[in-house]
């Protein structure tokens, strides 16, 4: 869902209380604005985990000032209170989504360092969904990309690894071809079970 702001204040609060998050500056009389909302919306239900927010420029007037922007829809993507990245224009969810490459991806052990994980999926992969299945049960949390409706991500991960095949699990920019337990453990510090 995508959140909207109504104040400076609220914003403030935000900023510092959120460690990684997206901002749409729209207007209601821009359907280009609305256009990017729905497919920031769409995204939204895919990657809950991913805090979206948006705010109306004409009505609240003292944000988009402070990050150069002066064209709607622009989307800002925060982390750790700085502005790492903007994209300007209506895009599709999909092209949203790879914003989220730098979002963080940790683990939800108390002991444990966070990790970045990826699992790069099709909806027909039965593998895809042992991976998945597997990172939940250990309560790792993790971005999936569907490579059968990506097409750039999936020329992206055939130039890295090599490989058409699905599922390939990236955690912290190392690539693991297929379902390799013992390398997903040894790199998420996971314990083996008895």
């Amino acid at each position: 869902m995508v959140k909207d702001i109504t104040s400076r204040q609220e914003f403030d609060s935000i900023l510092k209380d959120q460690d990684f998050f997206l901002l749409l500056f729209y207007t209601n009389s821009s359907e280009k604005s609305l256009d990017a909302k729905k497919a920031l919306g769409q995204m939204s239900e895919e990657e809950k985990d991913i805090k979206i927010y948006s705010v109306d420029a004409k009505k609240v007037n003292n944000i988009h000032p402070d990050y150069g922007v002066t064209t709607v829809p622009t989307v800002v993507v925060f982390k750790k209170g700085k502005n790492i990245k903007q994209v300007q224009g209506a895009l599709t969810s999909g092209h949203y989504q790879r914003l989220l490459m730098d979002a963080p991806v940790s683990s939800q052990k108390g002991d444990s360092p966070g990790h970045s994980v990826v699992v790069y999926t099709t909806p027909s992969c039965p593998w895809c969904n042992k991976v998945k299945s597997y990172l939940r049960q250990n309560r790792v949390r993790f971005r999936e990309v569907d490579v059968a409706r990506d097409q750039r991500a999936a020329q992206e991960l055939v130039q890295r690894s090599g490989q058409t095949g699905v599922p390939q699990v990236d955690i912290d920019g190392q690539l693991i071809v297929g379902f390799d337990q013992p390398r997903i453990d040894s790199l998420l510090g996971l314990k083996k079970s008895a």
